[in-house]
């Protein structure tokens, strides 16, 4: 938050890629999702993802 010469709180500017890829993982269930990897903690909405995530980084 910036402060302006009234004291006034204004807002900072929101980052438009940020909110993209968040509202993106949260439609892909990656944010809150029902299975997390057990090395990274990435969530999914299917187990074999999540069963997939690190693995395939290997």
């Amino acid at each position: 938050m910036k402060v302006k010469e009234d004291d006034i709180l204004v807002r900072d500017p929101n980052y438009v890629k940020y909110e993209r890829l968040l509202h993106k993982a949260e439609a892909e269930g990656r944010i809150d999702g029902r299975f997390s990897c057990l090395v990274c903690g990435m969530r999914y909405p299917h187990k074999d993802d999540a069963e997939d995530c690190c693995r395939a980084a290997n």
